[in-house]
């Protein structure tokens, strides 16, 4: 009777270990999944590997969701992304929010600039280590001292320029391009169900973060890549190759595309020019 007590009890105890362990298991999970959503706005989830992060930057005039279908496309290849919004008031706010973002997400990024963002991208990217390529979409790549219009000097005015309407004083408040001519000059060859998403998503930008120079900028030695827009209204092609030129980058052109399509109706070619900048760079030695 006594051996019987004793076994009984060894398998009680037995029972009381395997789920204490299982509870243990379930808790670690909880924690687990109540980190995930904050993991994956910073870019940091544990155990994922070395996989840099893509840090995508808007422009002028947009927003983050214009960033949707490449977006989509990298999460569908594994990549993490993080898509910062701007303010939009001057060059050196947007770096900080940017430096900002990437001093929160652990391990190596790549940086993703459109149009403005391109000016912002250079200049947050200046100094860092932990950033292996720049990839410019129909952006601005500037030297230092370079403004987002002096650098247009001598190409085809941007057709926003003759469309905004300003919040407040004409040339000292922040403006959108009028939201009438938005499709025609911006996004041409979008739906008009996708146009007018991003006509709404508009972020009115400031003046003075046009006019104003850039600072250091990080092209001169990191990996460049530019897609070339071929039927931008908003900055003149021929001054995209120019920059691109400039800037040593590895370059592809979307003939027919307006200023955001080259990631918005060639995002799946875009997204194509991204993950090469990261194979290319990825055991890059630095």
């Amino acid at each position: 009777m006594k051996n019987r007590a004793c076994t009984q009890a060894a398998r009680i105890d037995a029972r009381s270990e395997l789920i204490q362990l299982l509870l243990l298991a379930a808790t670690v999970i909880l924690v687990m999944l109540s980190l995930a959503p904050e993991a994956a706005a910073r870019g940091t989830w544990p155990g994922y590997g070395h996989k840099p992060t893509i840090v995508l930057v808007h422009g002028a005039w947009a927003g983050p969701s214009g960033w949707k279908d490449v977006v989509r496309d990298l999460h569908n290849d594994g990549y993490r992304t993080v898509t910062p919004a701007l303010d939009l008031l001057s060059i050196e706010g947007d770096v900080a929010i940017v430096r900002d973002t990437l001093d929160a997400i652990h391990g190596d990024k790549i940086l993703v600039g459109h149009s403005y963002g391109g000016v912002v991208i250079s200049n947050a990217a200046y100094g860092r280590s932990d950033i292996l390529a720049l990839v410019y979409t129909a952006a601005i790549v500037p030297e230092e001292g370079e403004s987002v219009v002096s650098v247009g000097d001598g190409y085809v005015p941007s057709a926003a320029l003759d469309h905004l309407v300003f919040t407040g004083e004409a040339w000292n408040s922040p403006a959108l391009i009028d939201p009438a001519f938005f499709h025609e000059i911006f996004a041409a060859d979008l739906s008009p169900r996708k146009a007018a998403a991003m006509n709404a998503a508009q972020g009115a930008t400031h003046p003075a973060a046009l006019l104003s120079p850039s600072g250091p900028v990080a092209w001169h030695d990191l990996p460049t890549y530019y897609a070339v827009s071929g039927k931008d209204l908003i900055i003149d092609p021929n001054e995209q190759r120019w920059m691109a030129e400039r800037a040593g980058a590895t370059t592809i052109e979307f003939a027919n595309a307006s200023h955001v399509g080259g990631f918005a109706a060639h995002a799946d070619d875009f997204t194509a020019l991204i993950t090469r900048a990261i194979r290319d760079t990825s055991h890059r030695p630095r």
